[in-house]
């Protein structure tokens, strides 16, 4: 069905020169992606109900140019409370805190289904010579999933459904969590609503079994990233936002986010997180209060059959005496959801991906996330 926001901006598109964002859609071609910093957007009029269309059709346009031409933005007046992004950094940075063998209590296996903490030096990033451990621990959760419930469905099982190895040690910051996370499955929905009407796509064409709120196989990490300890010319070349091989240890490594939508909650006054452009250049990405800085990942490359590309990214945490934290939340397709590309995208070329299970997709990635060793001392410990 389309809506008067949709046809509205078929027409608009259909008048303007072919260098439009939203002109026809066999006119569209991947942009040049030379900037120098992210854009900002106003997602108001996505959150809140009775919104004009003007404005609608407004945020839809910035959407659909930053996702084309940066993978990268800022979002404001978003619509989440300042103490619930505030409040879980906040609980994070106490949980951080706590001795390491009250972590570990937490610690992340095949039996936890993947699920909790990851001590620091785990998580790796990979390259064409092995993998480099990243440098910071996490909490790590998922939606949650009966086991039970998908083998009644007929559905096949997974090593990663199961409940949440939630932070028991305190029981505020559980509830902190379990907030935030309702509030961005709300921010991340409007987000793609906007998207979608960018694209000349039904404006629920996220919603349902592609990655309706219900269905949606979220994943929220709970980050946190003490200063580098290796830090020599390699890392002060990072630092001055140049380019280093993927064997130099990073708070995190150079890679693309595999899911549909990520939303960043960062500390403030800390600047770690890097975008890379077209031109090789690393560009900061600088936490703004009261935004999250919001990226797309790799499964919209499928869906736009190229027209939005994933964007290389990393973290470099140098500053001295002083953690970061960040809680980045994934949207993503829902477990079983068949990611294609949008067939009213694919008009006059052919589809250049094949479809992909997200579930599938998933485990692949995150059973090589980390360092095989940490299943044996989880399942010893």
């Amino acid at each position: 069905m389309i809506t008067t926001v949709s046809r509205r901006l078929l027409v608009w598109g259909l008048c303007k020169a072919t260098t439009s964002p939203y002109a026809p859609t066999g006119a569209l071609t991947q942009a040049v992606r030379g900037f120098q910093s992210l854009p900002l957007i106003d997602v108001g009029a996505l959150v809140q109900p009775h919104s004009s269309e003007d404005l609608t059709i407004r945020a839809a346009e910035q959407l659909h140019q930053a996702c084309r031409a940066v993978g990268f933005f800022y979002v404001y007046n978003h619509g989440v409370p300042v103490e619930v992004t505030d409040g879980v950094l906040t609980q994070a940075h106490r949980w951080f805190a706590l001795p390491a063998e009250v972590k570990q209590q937490l610690q992340l296996s095949p039996t936890t289904h993947y699920r909790g903490y990851q001590p620091l030096g785990v998580n790796v990033t990979l390259h064409e010579h092995g993998f480099t451990p990243d440098w910071h621990e996490a909490l790590d959760y998922y939606k949650e999933v009966d086991p039970t419930a998908v083998q009644a469905a007929g559905q096949p099982p997974s090593v990663i459904h199961g409940p949440n190895n939630w932070p028991y040690q305190l029981p505020e910051f559980t509830q902190s969590l379990k907030t935030y996370i309702h509030h961005c499955q709300q921010l991340g929905e409007a987000i793609l609503r906007g998207i979608a009407i960018g694209l000349q796509l039904p404006p629920d064409y996220f919603a349902g079994d592609l990655a309706g709120v219900d269905g949606s196989y979220w994943v929220l990490r709970v980050i946190n990233y003490p200063p580098l300890q290796q830090q020599d010319h390699r890392q002060a070349a990072a630092a001055a936002r140049g380019e280093v091989g993927r064997d130099v240890q990073l708070s995190c490594g150079e890679h693309t986010d595999y899911g549909l939508l990520t939303l960043v909650n960062q500390d403030p006054g800390i600047t770690a997180l890097q975008v890379k452009n077209a031109e090789g250049q690393w560009v900061d990405a600088p936490p703004v209060p009261g935004t999250f800085v919001c990226n797309i990942g790799d499964m919209f490359k499928v869906i736009t059959n190229g027209l939005y590309q994933p964007t290389l990214h990393r973290v470099l945490h140098s500053v001295r005496g002083k953690a970061r934290v960040s809680v980045p939340f994934f949207h993503e397709p829902c477990f079983e959801a068949v990611v294609a590309p949008a067939p009213q995208l694919c008009r006059g070329r052919p589809a250049e991906y094949s479809p992909v299970r997200y579930g599938s997709h998933l485990e692949s990635k995150v059973l090589s996330n980390f360092k095989e060793e940490v299943y044996d001392r989880a399942a010893t410990a």
